[in-house]
Order: structure tokens, then C-alpha cells, then sequence
């Protein structure tokens, strides 16, 4: 294996050639490309199981993303024991958030950017099927034609993307709205993809609800969470290297204010005369500056008596888990996040209830499948109070069969299994007739429910 960089800008790894040769000239050798310049978040999780997925397809599998994941530490974690799996097209000049925290998706300049990259990356590579697991940035640029388009059409090309936002996900009122609505479905269903999949099931509804070809292009997909590995309390505790006696309210992932860390913070501290001695707020994931500032004053003296604990770093795979076992409660209070929170599903496959901001897709599942509890954590008085409800009743909680569908629908081998399905069936492989879809099951969610739930 080599590395070279190419007039483009690209760092690539070569696979030997040799050794893969006779593999490609074996089988129908398709040549995949995959698409995601961003490293934080979930990102790169998506990638690492779609590449373990397509490893075992007949296919040249490429990666062009950006020089700045590759350098990451969650590149490291995800990707970095995938390696020679697929070849890497690492690429500069995508725009920076400030202060940090990965690449912008947000404006005209950094959908440009991201625009010029998969335009670059399609050139290059040549695809004859085509990822964009983070879509949303595009969806307008590649509504109307261009050179991008082009490529993405380019006769025996396919092309599917993967949706996480957008206003339709969620329901709408008032004519204004309505109308923006529908230029954005209009705009969405022009674009060149085959396959338009997305992980919130009322996008999914409004899209078939928009009908003609966005409503065949229409494909749910689940947010994949992988099984959880066998770890009690304790041992998750350990691992983290905190205190294994007492309660722990977990904030899980990035904590920052988009996360609704600093109103997680007020409301413990408003909670505590109604909490035991060694009731716990754990933070577990790397905290911005805005957080870690707020631990150094507002809320210094919970921090020297232990009352908060922050693992404050990028969290592998097993600190990752060990921080939803080690909870009796997990807080998903995100102040204006509608869309699906993989946290979430991370605590329903740890049996673990969660308390979350009353909005969106956290209000529709938790209600439609008992995964705890929520209400408005905008509110200071009533975050607090559901926050001291919640973890005194948490050793109530048990897994409903709802729940354990919930969780089903949501392993990773359905996610890879749907995500991968149109590139199998182009490869003449049998149909995968083991995936789970959401209303594969008699008592599935349906629109009725949630109505009943909200």
C-alpha cells in the first residue's frame, strides 16, 4: 500500500493492486464512491458501517472527504481499523465553523465548498454508484442542472443521498410556511438522485404525500445504533472512571449549548434539594469552550463536590456505551432539534429511560414507543422538576415489546441493508428479504398514533 497526492488535492491510498486484481475481474466490479466531508457528529459512524457493508460486495470502494477528518481523532476511531478497505481521497478547502468543531454545512460559501468537493471527487473517481451520507447542504445546488448534476447523471451512474434535516420533516402551519413546503419538494425531487433516504419518518410521509417521482424516490432509513456491548453499571462506571455508587443523569455526545448542556446544568443545580446525596450529572463528551467556562465559574462548586463530572474528549466507541450503561437517566434537552437523535436510540438499546425536550421526533418516539419521558426543558422551573421526577421514578423503567421493535428497526445491519439494497439489486444479488421497515410489524407506528400521542 502507497500514498501519493494527486493535482487535485487528494491524499489517496492505494490498495495493492495485485492482491485485488483477480478479486475485481471475478466478480461485477462497480466502482463506489462515498461522499462525506464532515467528522463530527454521527458522520463518520454512517460511513464506517456503510464501508464494513460494501467490504463485502464486488466493488472499488472510495472515500473523498476532507483533509481535515482524516486528521481527526474521530476519523481514528471510526475509519482507522477499516483501513485498506477502501481508497482515500482527502481534500482541502471547505470551510471551517469558527472556534472550531468541524466543517460549516450552513450558507451559501459552505455549500459551495461541499458542492466543489463531490464535483472533484466524481471527476476523479469516476463512480458508477454513488453515496452522499450527509445530504442536506446539496439539495438545493443539485436541484437545478449544473456540472455536479451532470456527473451525478451521467448515463449508468446512480446516486443516492442521505437526509437528516429539513422543515418538511416536521409539520407545518400557516400559508407561508406551506408554500415554502412545497418549493422545497419540488426543488428535492429534481435533483439526480435514485434513491432519497432519509431518518425521520414524517419526512418520509410528506415526501410520499408530494407524490410523482419524490414519492418513488422515498425510502426511509434507520439511524443506525449498534448493538450494545454486554457492560453492567458498574463496570461502565469504571471504565469512565467515576464513581460507581448513586444515580447519574447522563448528557451524552458533543455538550454544547446546541445540545442543551448549560440549561442541563441550571436545572441539576435547581433539582438538587429534592435529589440524594450522591445523585450525579455526568457530562461525557467533548464540551465547547462556552461549557467548559461555565464549570470553571457558574457552576465551579458542583464540580469541586462531585456533583458533576465531565469526560470531557472525544469518546470512543466503548466510553461511548459505558456512558449510556453507567446512567439511570439520559437528558436529550435540545433546545430547537426536531430531527432524529441517535442518543435516543442509544439509551433504548441500553434500557436506559430518557428524559428529552417535548419537541419533534423526540416527542413522537419516546410517547409512540415508552422510552421515558418529556417536556419542555426551554423552561427552566419545569426542566427542573421533570429532571428530579424522572430520576427518582428511573428504577421503574422497563422495556416495552414496542420498544424493542423500536430498537430492532434501528440496528445497524437494517441500516446497511436498506442503504445498500439498490446497489445489490445493480449487482444481480438476491433481494435482502431479512430487512425490517417500519411498518413491517402489525402493531408498527403509524400516522394515527402519533396524532394520539401529541
Amino acid at each position: 500500500m502507497f500514498s501519493s497526492v494527486s493535482s487535485y488535492g487528494f491524499r489517496i491510498e492505494f490498495f495493492d493492486l495485485g492482491l485485488w486484481r483477480g478479486f475485481w475481474d471475478s466478480a461485477a466490479h462497480m466502482r463506489v464512491l462515498v461522499f462525506e466531508p464532515q467528522h463530527v457528529g454521527h458522520n463518520l459512524n454512517y460511513v464506517k458501517l456503510l464501508m464494513t457493508r460494501l467490504s463485502g460486495l464486488p466493488c472499488e470502494v472510495h472515500l473523498v472527504t476532507s483533509k481535515e477528518a482524516t486528521e481527526s481523532a474521530e476519523y481514528a476511531d471510526h475509519l482507522g481499523p477499516l483501513k485498506g478497505m477502501f481508497q482515500c481521497h482527502a481534500l482541502p478547502g471547505f470551510v471551517h465553523r469558527p472556534g472550531g468543531g468541524g466543517l460549516c454545512v450552513n450558507g451559501p460559501s459552505a455549500n459551495f465548498a461541499i458542492a466543489r468537493g463531490l464535483y472533484k471527487g466524481l471527476q476523479k473517481v469516476q463512480p458508477d454508484h454513488t453515496y452522499v451520507t450527509f445530504g442536506n447542504p446539496l439539495t438545493h445546488l443539485t436541484g437545478i442542472p449544473s456540472p455536479l448534476t451532470y456527473q451525478l447523471r451521467r448515463p449508468g451512474v446512480e446516486s443516492e443521498i442521505v437526509l437528516l434535516l429539513g422543515k418538511y420533516a416536521y409539520r407545518h402551519r400557516g400559508f407561508r410556511n406551506q408554500v415554502k413546503q412545497h418549493l422545497a419538494l419540488t426543488v428535492l425531487s429534481r435533483g439526480p438522485w435514485k434513491k432519497i433516504h432519509h431518518i425521520v419518518p414524517h419526512a418520509i410521509e410528506t415526501m410520499k404525500a408530494f407524490g410523482g417521482s419524490l414519492a418513488d424516490k422515498a425510502s426511509l432509513l434507520p439511524d443506525p445504533v449498534e448493538a450494545p456491548p454486554a457492560m453492567s453499571q458498574e463496570t461502565a462506571r469504571r471504565i469512565l472512571q467515576v464513581p460507581t455508587c448513586g444515580r447519574y443523569v447522563a448528557l451524552v455526545g458533543l455538550v454544547d449549548r446546541r445540545k442543551g448542556a448549560l440549561d442541563l446544568l441550571r436545572a441539576f443545580s435547581k433539582a438538587l434539594p429534592r435529589l440524594n446525596p450522591d445523585d450525579r450529572l455526568l457530562l461525557a463528551g467533548k464540551a465547547s469552550e462556552e461549557v467548559r467556562q461555565s464549570l470553571r465559574g457558574e457552576h465551579a462548586d458542583l464540580v469541586r463536590n462531585g456533583r458533576v463530572l465531565s469526560v470531557d474528549r472525544h469518546l470512543t466507541t466503548e466510553e461511548l456505551w459505558a456512558s449510556c450503561k453507567a446512567a439511570n437517566l439520559i437528558a436529550t434537552p435540545y433546545p430547537s432539534h426536531r430531527y432524529s437523535a441517535s442518543i435516543v436510540i442509544r439509551a433504548a438499546a441500553s434500557g436506559v429511560p430518557v428524559l428529552a425536550n417535548s419537541i419533534g421526533w423526540m416527542h413522537d418516539m419516546i410517547h409512540r414507543f415508552s422510552l421515558g419521558t418529556t417536556c419542555d426543558t426551554n423552561s427552566p422551573e419545569c426542566f427542573s422538576n421533570c429532571l428530579a421526577q424522572s430520576l427518582s421514578s428511573s428504577h421503574l423503567y422497563k422495556m416495552t415489546d414496542r420498544a424493542k421493535w423500536f430498537v430492532r428497526f434501528h440496528e445497524a445491519d437494517n441500516f446497511t441493508g436498506h442503504l445498500t439494497r439498490n446497489l445489490e439489486l445493480r449487482m444481480g444479488l438476491a433481494e435482502n428479504t431479512k430487512l425490517l421497515g417500519w411498518d413491517s410489524e402489525p402493531h408498527a407506528p403509524t400516522e394515527t398514533d402519533q396524532a394520539r400521542a401529541a
